[in-house]
């Protein structure tokens, strides 16, 4: 029987402990959030582009082109200087000229430079969406190698728990004396190889994010995480890195107009030949030289015309004779020699090779959304037939084969023959879904646009 002093003790310690852990609380609650670390923020494929485009150094450096390319209107108003002299006979010719000459440019020229420097803006922003488009497709291949070392990560990590629950089942019947104890050694080999494996994923996983975030241009450590993808058995049509298999592709006559209009290497090689256009125009207004336009004023300090006698010129003393006027000069140059033919003979056969260029990138515009569309279309079947036959029948398969060797209806071979099988299918999955991925990034960027 417990006494009333032993009551008194435990409703004591019982108060201790409740007054302990109330203080400590907030300090274990500290702890827990230190050792799950920070907050993981869920990054999706749309908020990866645009985190690129406005964040990532090599966006930045591509934008700051076209400050150079603006500096062309700032040289195409620059006029040539004008220039002060002066000329000295002193006891030689006593003439002293004093003036200025200034470079007459005529107006077309100014113009023309002006046209060429904003036809060399407009193809400089065209170079930058250019490298920028490009920049987005590499951030579309980062994000797939990220997404798909994450699904091969958890495929691994599951086959390793059924290895374990193999290894586990052999164990059972080796002690019952059912099997022979190589079913354990192979299970539990089975298992090791699908542990290493996993690890090794798990690193691959760690370096794709580290790649990722390099692009988007956080620190190679930042933490994040990528949406999975979704179960075998579940549609997949809400996913916006997987295609929507309700939704036909568009026809590929479309697809190659889109791109004839969209496409920026055809749309560069217009512009070089209206920025070549106008740079032929600064050559031809410059066939004519600019004219020089002297002004002054001059100065005749000399003797008298008819010196008196016994006077020699320029003796202290003599007289002299003072004459003030000014001074009007124009200097001409003729284009005899120079005429700009090297620079006019440059732009005609430059305009030639940039209508030959034009073909040539109409022409491989087709051919890659061509080779784009058939990838794309053919991936998509390819998918499809995975969620329709192949992986819930290599699923079901290898969950019934386990069953069977744990009841005793199969040996360990055709266990392992099972599981390997599903492991085979899915990783043939997943190599279709980066293929798909790869293929659509690679459509998306032959049209010049989003599908």
């Amino acid at each position: 029987m417990v006494s009333k002093h032993e009551i008194g003790n435990v409703n004591l310690l019982s108060s201790a402990l409740l007054l302990l852990l109330c203080t400590q609380l907030p300090a274990l609650a500290a702890a827990e959030i230190r050792l799950k670390g920070p907050i993981k923020s869920t990054l999706s494929i749309n908020q990866a582009m645009s985190e690129t485009l406005m964040k990532s150094p090599r966006a930045a450096s591509l934008r700051l082109q076209l400050g150079i390319a603006k500096s062309g209107l700032a040289k195409a108003t620059e006029l040539a200087n004008p220039t002060i002299f002066m000329d000295n006979g002193y006891r030689a010719e006593f003439t002293y000229r004093y003036g200025a000459s200034v470079p007459v440019e005529m107006p077309w020229k100014l113009a023309f430079r002006l046209l060429a420097a904003k036809q060399q803006i407009k193809l400089a922003d065209l170079e930058i969406a250019k490298g920028l488009w490009a920049l987005r497709g590499d951030i579309r291949r980062a994000y797939t190698e990220v997404i798909l070392s994450q699904e091969r990560h958890a495929m691994l990590s599951e086959l390793a728990a059924l290895y374990q629950h193999l290894q586990s089942a052999a164990e059972k019947r080796f002690i019952a004396g059912e099997v022979a104890q190589i079913d354990v050694y192979r299970a539990e080999l089975a298992h090791t190889q699908a542990s290493i494996n996993r690890e090794q994923m798990q690193e691959q996983v760690r370096q794709t994010k580290q790649v990722l975030s390099v692009l988007l241009g956080r620190s190679y450590d930042s933490v994040y995480e990528v949406p999975r993808l979704p179960p075998f058995h579940l549609k997949i049509s809400n996913a916006d890195y997987l295609p929507n298999l309700d939704n036909p592709l568009p026809e590929l006559p479309v697809l190659i107009n889109q791109a004839m209009n969209n496409r920026l290497e055809i749309k560069i090689a217009t512009q070089s030949i209206a920025t070549n256009g106008a740079n032929l125009k600064v050559a031809l207004g410059n066939v004519l030289p600019n004219p020089t336009i002297g002004v002054g004023s001059s100065v005749v300090n000399g003797p008298a015309p008819k010196p008196v006698a016994g006077d020699s010129i320029g003796a202290p003393g003599a007289p002299k004779t003072n004459f003030h006027g000014f001074f009007f000069q124009v200097f001409q140059e003729l284009p005899i020699f120079n005429f700009q033919q090297g620079d006019i003979s440059k732009y005609r056969a430059t305009n030639r090779q940039f209508k030959a260029e034009l073909q040539t990138q109409k022409n491989l515009v087709e051919a890659q959304v061509v080779e784009a569309y058939r990838a794309v279309a053919m991936q998509r079947q390819k998918i499809h037939a995975y969620h329709e036959k192949a992986l819930k029948q290599a699923n079901e398969i290898a969950r019934l084969t386990q069953r069977s060797y744990q009841v005793g209806q199969i040996d360990i071979n055709s266990a392992l023959v099972a599981q390997q099988a599903n492991v085979q299918v899915r990783h043939e999955y997943l190599d279709a879904v980066y293929a798909y991925q790869i293929a659509y990034t690679n459509l998306e960027q032959s049209i010049g646009g989003t599908l």
